[in-house]
């Protein structure tokens, strides 16, 4: 007789706000063969997530967003990559990684890759910097306007969306001072005053905003976006580019591809990782992980990834 497939999905109630759990609802009377666990805080989200790769599971879903994801990467860390499959449902307020792997936003396709998905190694990236553990993400790590965004975001009393993620940075573009940085990477380097940086695993962060327009999620690499100092007016009329992902011809736009990047600064700046609120600085290595993650995706979508 054939052993029917486990699958447990871990819920994280704080996803969108609290919002995302709703959308769930139809879907966990759909299988009732599916177990759902809503973890009750971050710490026992990670012992969750870790407790699920030695339990004979035969896929691990995880309902959220960008975050959601960050917090698994770090309750797996050490352990290798995962042996039992990930499935993401994404019901956060920020779902780029989700869409760079090929997972469809809607909850229910993105439900149905879980039950019968195929397996997609991707990559994920980690961060080393002195006095802070070591960090991994999943779409960005930045420095410079992001710092201050965030903290427009974070403070807000209204839930975050895309919507938020856009005021918060015209707000904080208006703001900011643009401050010394030098970059460097496999075959290049920068070193002046910038707006903002940012070191990507994915094409887009915050909900759309693609900086990375030609990063790919299992290249070997990461991928670096340097907006230098410009005029304030300047930057904005551009802001619809980046949103679209066609700033690269822009003047003042470096584009570059690396398995490693180094940030340093004369006086050390705040890095973000994800979205979250800083909590290291400068000097900061980043390096890529191959096929770090297994994640489910649509047949149709691993089908097409092949054929590329």
């Amino acid at each position: 007789m054939e052993r029917r497939r486990r699958i447990r999905i871990v819920v994280n109630p704080s996803a969108r706000s609290g919002r995302g759990v709703r959308a769930l609802a139809p879907l966990r009377a759909a299988d009732a063969a599916v177990e759902w666990v809503e973890s009750r805080s971050p710490e026992h989200f990670a012992a969750l997530v870790r407790a699920a790769q030695s339990d004979d599971l035969d896929a691990l879903g995880l309902a959220g967003g960008d975050g959601t994801v960050t917090m698994a990467l770090a309750a797996l860390d050490g352990g290798g990559p995962n042996r039992v499959p990930i499935g993401l449902l994404p019901v956060g307020s920020g779902n780029d990684f989700a869409r760079d792997a090929g997972v469809p936003p809607g909850a229910r396709e993105a439900f149905a890759a879980l039950l019968d998905g195929v397996p997609r190694w991707v990559d994920v990236a980690r961060a080393t910097a002195p006095g802070a553990a070591p960090q991994r993400y999943c779409c960005v790590a930045s420095v410079g306007l992001d710092e201050i965004a965030l903290a427009i975001i974070h403070g807000a009393p209204v839930r975050r969306s895309k919507a938020l993620n856009l005021y918060a940075s015209l707000r904080a573009l208006v703001a900011y001072r643009p401050r010394a940085v030098r970059l460097a990477w496999e075959g290049g380097a920068f070193e002046g005053e910038v707006m903002f940086a940012a070191v990507t695993n994915t094409q887009s962060y915050g909900g759309g905003f693609r900086v990375s327009p030609r990063a790919s999620v299992d290249d070997g690499l990461l991928d670096v976006c340097i907006v230098r100092r410009s005029g304030r007016l300047r930057l904005l009329s551009q802001f619809p580019r980046i949103l679209r992902g066609t700033h690269g011809g822009l003047p003042e736009v470096v584009l570059a591809a690396s398995p490693w990047v180094r940030i340093e600064a004369p006086e050390p700046l705040a890095v973000s990782y994800d979205g979250e609120l800083p909590h290291a600085c400068t000097p900061v290595e980043l390096r890529v992980e191959r096929r770090a993650l297994q994640l489910l995706v649509p047949r149709a979508a691993a089908a097409l990834k092949a054929v590329a």
